[in-house]
């Protein structure tokens, strides 16, 4: 159920299920030229567990259609035990109405779809089933609805509910999408299959769309309104009115209805589900419906976060499927894979740390196979540094989303993904030291190699030494000269809240360069994710003693010889620390 502002809330939890659902009987219908003011007709849809419950539904009127969509509405007001302490709001959206006709015999009059803000949330109104059925099972090849605003369309802008996440996590996107402007509810799982068993979809059974299912998943909830064999109609309106879609289509376990008086778009009645099973493929998202087809299910691909705790050497693992829709150009602009996977490495980093310690260190890396490249993209990265509250992970998050939102920036043909996978270390200490000093002989020839002697503090350990080497380029400029150390800073102290906030404003320019376009081939498109990698290591460069462009920024680009000198060099990485901070030695250079 929608709200007549345009925003929505859904309650969603996605899990990767398996079965099969038998297909039902068609129902009669009844034409909205039959409807009329003051009918008492029934409403049917679940509140608990699977069982349907039916409630009373007064007719009120029926609205004309706006001059936008010409689409007519029925205005209702509902009443009964299942719904007069909750009223009806996201969630029941699609729960058929029924009417009788002359001879007594109960028609599909139409579906709950919109609410209209009403405190009691009990007045609301309902798409004529002509409509519903109106919108194919199977739409023409380039049908688009509304397609400049889902080009603008942020990916978690539409009412989307996340899985599978613990409380603090749940928190953390929970704020994070009330700054992004997306209203995201959490649910618990599934119960198991001896609770809740593959369902016969109906006409109101409670039902999902989802966009990705699995250990940590995204989607909607909503009713089913009707069901003609192996076709699924529901919602009675859009999801993100993107025309053609390959989704999972989904059974749903009713855990409550949460209710809220007020109606409005932030406090609002929902229901409290948890999608369950597979059972097909939602393949149109119209303006009147969400349409799918039980059976076969759509092409979808794994991802898999992998995460050990380097002190416990506990490993913790999130299998998760992504509906994939590159066939279909990716409807709504880009895939869940950015905000799913995201949300994912923040549930495996809470799992194995089991808190939020103040400092850790770690490593990522990520890879993505492709159909269009033999070799994966990449990248692999070092983590130090604090937390901020629940932001053990917020560095992470950050470098996945930077490449896999470049993915979805791609325009130059199609990319077909046939898995993700995140690799995660941590350790709950700072493995890191800052530069103190260094030492060098005093003369150096140009062309010749130095050991650059460092003296280092660990961070709450004891002092230690290394040596560097350090190359003097066979331009150096003669004289005396400056080799300057520079370490890698920490990665700071960000929050998760930070991060996923990051995460759902990225739009649909994310990962864009050159005014917009993104990577012009796959080639292009590895060396940006490739570019991520960021070097953690110490670098050298032979400055002058003073007026170097580091200490003076107004100082004229150097150029020639005193460039290659300048020119900051890898000079050394601990396999064990982080070197950060800075150090320097005087030296005078030699032919």
């Amino acid at each position: 159920m929608r709200i007549l502002c345009r925003s929505a809330v859904a309650t969603v939890l996605l899990l990767l299920g398996g079965g099969a659902a038998t297909a039902a009987a068609a129902e009669p219908i009844m034409p909205l030229s039959q409807l009329h003011k003051g009918m008492r007709c029934i409403a049917k849809s679940v509140v608990s567990g699977t069982d349907i419950a039916t409630f009373d539904i007064d007719i009120l009127d029926v609205i004309a259609g706006d001059a936008a969509s010409r689409t007519p509405y029925i205005l209702f007001k509902a009443s009964g035990a299942a719904i007069d302490a909750t009223g009806i709001g996201p969630g029941f959206s699609g729960s058929p109405i029924d009417c009788p006709d002359a001879a007594g015999t109960l028609r599909v009059a139409g579906a709950i779809s919109e609410g209209i803000g009403q405190y009691g949330s009990t007045v609301a109104l309902a798409t004529p089933i002509e409509s519903i059925l109106g919108e194919p099972v199977d739409p023409p090849a380039e049908t688009r609805v509304a397609s400049g605003l889902i080009r603008a369309a942020r990916p978690l802008a539409t009412p989307l509910g996340i899985g599978g996440l613990s409380v603090p996590v749940a928190a953390a996107l929970k704020a994070a999408a009330k700054r992004a402007g997306a209203a995201v509810y959490a649910a618990p799982v599934a119960p198991p299959t001896t609770i809740f068993p593959v369902q016969q979809l109906q006409g109101g059974s409670a039902m999902a769309v989802g966009l990705a299912s699995g250990d940590v998943s995204a989607g909607a909830i909503g009713t089913v309104a009707y069901v003609d064999g192996d076709k699924v109609w529901s919602f009675g309106h859009p999801l993100d009115g993107a025309g053609r879609r390959s989704l999972f289509l989904q059974d749903a376990y009713v855990y409550g209805v949460i209710g809220n008086p007020v109606g409005s778009a932030e406090l609002s009645t929902y229901k409290y589900a948890a999608p369950g099973h597979d059972l097909g493929t939602l393949t149109n998202d119209a303006v009147s419906a969400v349409v799918g087809r039980l059976g076969a299910l759509p092409p979808r691909f794994p991802l898999n976060v992998y995460g050990e705790d380097l002190d416990s050497r506990k490993v913790q693992l999130a299998n998760i499927q992504i509906a994939d829709e590159t066939a279909l150009g990716n409807p709504t602009g880009a895939s869940a894979l950015t905000q799913v996977g995201s949300l994912a490495i923040g549930e495996v980093v809470y799992d194995l740390l089991r808190g939020t310690p103040l400092r850790q260190s770690g490593s990522m890396c990520m890879r993505i196979t492709l159909k269009e490249r033999p070799k994966p993209l990449r990248f692999c990265n070092t983590y130090s540094g604090g937390s901020l509250g629940t932001g053990a992970g917020a560095p992470l998050i950050a470098d996945f989303g930077g490449a896999s939102s470049q993915l979805d920036a791609y325009n130059f043909g199609p990319l077909h993904i046939t898995g993700a996978e995140v690799y995660i270390k941590l350790r709950r200490s700072l493995r890191q030291a800052y530069l103190l000093s260094a030492s060098a002989p005093h003369r150096v020839r140009r062309g010749s190699t130095i050991r650059v002697r460092v003296l280092a503090q660990r961070v709450n350990g004891p002092q230690l030494r290394r040596t560097i080497k350090v190359r003097i380029p066979s331009t150096t400029p003669l004289g005396r000269r400056r080799v300057q150390l520079d370490g890698t800073p920490g990665d700071g102290s960000g929050s998760l809240e930070d991060a996923l906030t990051g995460i759902l404003d990225l739009g649909g320019s994310a990962g864009q360069d050159d005014g917009g376009t993104g990577p012009r081939n796959v080639t292009a498109l590895a060396k940006g994710i490739e570019g991520i990698h960021r070097y953690d290591g110490v670098t050298a460069a032979i400055t002058p003693l003073s007026g170097a462009s580091s200490d003076n920024p107004d100082a004229p680009t150097p150029s020639g010889a005193e460039a290659a000198a300048q020119k900051p060099q890898q000079a050394y990485r601990d396999p064990e620390l982080r070197l950060s901070g800075t150090a320097h030695v005087n030296v005078t250079v030699v032919p």
